[in-house]
């Protein structure tokens, strides 16, 4: 079924290189028999490596291919990390707002929600320290948070790595949306600057591919490689053999590099269309803000409007958008909608703004 316009966190669908990506699941088949049985609980070493090598090459974040576990998608690896390195009743620091999903999970897992305010800067370390200082985990989205779209200043990044290191804690890091920087390279990431093994780096193929390839990955410490591997076969068993490596032919073929180049530049097409046409179309009714990074932009609503009954609105005409109070748990801010540009044509872009705003003007 094809999305309706700006869903959020979706990528250009219709865009991608189908016909690439079927030649590399071709030749991942024609391995045979050895993609048909279960796989290393780590993950087909050859994905390993080509992750490793993007990693080092893109995101100047070298590793070896051993610190590498594959998970069955981001939300999984989320899901490791805490079973392996928390116990319920454990703290674990989480921005306020923040992804719905993520904050479900680790309440579910028994996890003690320590909530951290988010500001121009990221997460507010100071705030979180003096609050919950003895919390075991730290769940942060650096590069871009969702659904602020925020990044984390280095100052911050260094306060909570020194916070880690001196309380023994750990720190998950959810690399969202890092390929798509608008405004100069992608920034390192915290594992890169951190000296004292506190980091657990998270990544997935969903924005960058598609959200159904489930393919994430985890960047551990050396010296936690083995917990999570023998934890990994616990739960997931295997990744999928044959999309491990169809995925590691698409790497290794340099068309994964190649089709981030492409969608950097549509989406910054994109980008600059919604914010062209959303200035004007919605002037009066909401107040565009698109951050340098990511697939999303909010509108904020003028005149205190509650987003939730506003939302009603716009999906009856067809659209689709998030409230940002979805992911409000315990900070109220001023209403908003999460709207998702990326998937949209630039073509587009005026007409459908221009439905948007119908539905912003409704009593």
């Amino acid at each position: 079924m094809q999305p309706k316009p700006f869903l959020p966190n979706q990528p250009a669908l219709d865009q991608f290189p189908f016909a690439i990506w079927r030649k590399c699941w071709n030749a991942a088949a024609r391995v045979g028999r050895v993609g048909m049985g279960y796989g290393d609980v780590a993950g087909e070493l050859v994905l390993r490596q080509r992750i490793a090598e993007y990693l080092a090459l893109h995101r100047r974040d070298p590793c070896d291919p051993e610190q590498i576990v594959i998970t069955p998608g981001g939300h999984a690896a989320f899901t490791l990390a805490a079973l392996a390195l928390a116990d319920p009743g454990d703290g674990v620091w989480f921005e306020d707002p923040g992804p719905v999903t993520t904050s479900h999970l680790f309440r579910t897992l028994g996890l003690n929600l320590c909530l951290a305010d988010v500001d121009a800067d990221g997460m507010d370390v100071a705030g979180a320290m003096a609050r919950h200082p003895d919390a075991r985990l730290a769940f942060v989205m650096p590069s871009r948070h969702h659904p602020l779209g925020v990044t984390l200043s280095l100052p911050r990044r260094l306060a909570l790595l020194e916070w880690a290191r001196a309380n023994d804690s750990w720190i998950i890091e959810d690399d969202y949306d890092s390929e798509f920087r608008y405004d100069g390279a992608p920034l390192p990431s915290i594992r890169s600057i951190d000296s004292h093994g506190r980091v657990i780096y998270a990544g997935s193929f969903s924005k960058a591919l598609y959200p159904g390839i489930r393919i994430g990955y985890l960047v551990l410490p050396q010296p936690l490689v083995g917990t999570f591997r023998n934890l990994s076969g616990l739960i997931h068993r295997s990744v999928p053999v044959e999309a491990q490596l169809a995925l590691a032919e698409f790497i290794g073929g340099g068309h994964f590099a190649s089709h981030l180049r492409r969608m950097r530049s549509l989406y910054g097409e994109r980008r600059s269309a919604f914010i062209e046409a959303g200035q004007s179309a919605l002037a009066g009714l909401a107040q565009i803000d698109c951050s340098e990074s990511g697939l999303n932009a909010l509108a904020w609503l003028a005149n205190g409007r509650e987003d939730r009954a506003v939302q009603r609105d716009v999906l009856e005409t067809g659209l689709q958008c998030y409230p940002l109070s979805d992911y409000a748990i315990a900070t109220r801010r001023p209403g908003a909608l999460i709207l998702g540009y990326a998937g949209v044509p630039a073509e587009r872009m005026r007409s459908y703004l221009g439905r948007l705003a119908e539905a912003l003007s409704r009593p």
